[in-house]
């Protein structure tokens, strides 16, 4: 969970709050970038991870997980090849599978669930 909140969401938060970051607007573009680049390895080391794995913190559902799906959506949002982390993409095949999950997802409207269900 520190590794998460600590690493995976600053990297994230670059993308989209760059003034946290910089003062200098001119440095924006490049504070977004380094944070995109950032946040994709630590997708890619969450694909590794998860690598013959059912759930993030090995054989039980923690609160880490639903922290993580947040993240595989951001990716998704900023147009990342998410889809190409097949462990990844797998987990959240499960966590999708799983009644709370789809009910958080649908009041949310999340880009994760098929057209039909956000809706």
């Amino acid at each position: 969970m520190a590794w998460l909140s600590n690493t995976v969401h600053p990297s994230f938060t670059r993308v989209f709050r760059p003034e946290r970051f910089v003062s200098d607007e001119r440095a924006h573009p490049a504070v977004k970038e380094s944070g995109r680049e950032a946040f994709w390895g630590s997708l890619q080391e969450l694909d590794g991870l998860l690598a013959g794995k059912d759930w993030v913190a090995g054989r039980q559902y923690t609160v880490c997980d639903p922290y993580t799906l947040v993240f595989y959506g951001s990716g998704r949002r900023i147009d990342l090849p998410v889809h190409e982390l097949t462990s990844l993409t797998a987990w959240k095949e499960r966590m999708l599978a799983r009644t709370a999950v789809q009910t958080v997802l649908k009041r949310e409207k999340s880009i994760l669930l098929p057209q039909t269900q956000a809706a």
